[in-house]
């Protein structure tokens, strides 16, 4: 599967434009050491002209890749308070992101490594494009990633400190600004019971970029809303059919905390051939 990311994760407006540049500034350092080690493993995999998902396990450059892009993550999640238990699952599914991430690029170059009659093309001739991988990949893809990672990380925390109370309900929020997408505006305000299966599938985030949040407020303050409505809005807000007829947000329809993930369990990484042997190595 050739992954086509770039347009599910920036619109390309002035907003993300703006965003991906103050994430590079903060996070510079990070990036370069993780560009670097990518452009490592690409260089290995030429070494060996052919890639499997097992030589995750044997080979340091791609181990390297691996644990490097973790580490990116973790940033994110240990810049939250959130429970030891929590913070576990939590890293071990950013651990297994950056297990899937790693192999759908190497998956991806080494698609280049030969030319037509089979032979294994000259390095020179394939490094402009695998820098161009790298750059996709372990800069503009990861940019996304780590946003994204910091606020699902924070909605999970907060999705542990909520209590059961029947006092309490959780309240939809936007950022409240002009920036905020039509279809989440609409969510902005649903009330509803921490019980109600709404939470279950429209917690915050729904979608990349996405700066809304839950917050618990007590009953009565606030109308409680009709559930069936909200799930209606939710499903809206997490609707966009591609030329392919599939939902490409339908991946947000999940639940960090209740499901201890940081990362859409739908994710397009989990789709690439031989994703499914990379789990499994992860999960052992």
């Amino acid at each position: 599967m050739h992954l086509r990311i770039s347009n599910l994760y920036d619109c390309g407006c002035d907003d993300c434009n703006t965003k991906a540049g103050q994430l590079n500034l903060a996070l510079g350092d990070k990036f370069k050491k993780l560009l670097n080690i990518g452009k490592k493993a690409f260089k290995r995999l030429h070494e060996k002209g052919s890639y499997s998902p097992k030589d995750l396990q044997t080979e340091k450059a791609y181990k390297d890749l691996i644990n490097q892009t973790f580490e990116a993550f973790n940033f994110a999640i240990t810049n939250n308070d959130i429970p030891d238990v929590m913070r576990t699952a939590l890293q071990e599914d950013a651990h297994l992101f950056g297990g899937l991430k790693t192999h759908a690029q190497l998956f991806e170059a080494s698609k280049l490594l030969l030319d037509d009659k089979g032979n294994l093309k000259p390095f020179a001739q394939l490094s402009h494009e695998y820098d161009k991988l790298n750059v996709t990949y372990n800069k503009n893809y990861l940019e996304a990633e780590y946003e994204f990672a910091v606020g699902s990380s924070e909605m999970a925390a907060k999705w542990s400190e909520f209590g059961e109370s029947s006092r309490y309900e959780l309240q939809y929020r936007t950022a409240g600004d002009g920036a905020v997408r039509p279809e989440h505006a609409v969510l902005n305000g649903i009330t509803l019971p921490k019980s109600d299966p709404f939470w279950l599938h429209y917690m915050p985030l729904n979608g990349w970029k996405c700066r809304c949040q839950a917050l618990e407020v007590l009953k009565g303050k606030f109308p409680t809303s009709d559930s069936e409505k909200a799930i209606k809005s939710g499903e809206a807000a997490t609707s966009q059919i591609g030329k392919d007829g599939k939902n490409r947000l339908e991946i947000f329809r999940f639940n960090p905390g209740a499901e201890k993930v940081v990362f859409p369990p739908a994710h397009p990484y989990t789709k690439v051939a031989g994703a499914t042997a990379v789990k499994k190595q992860f999960k052992k």
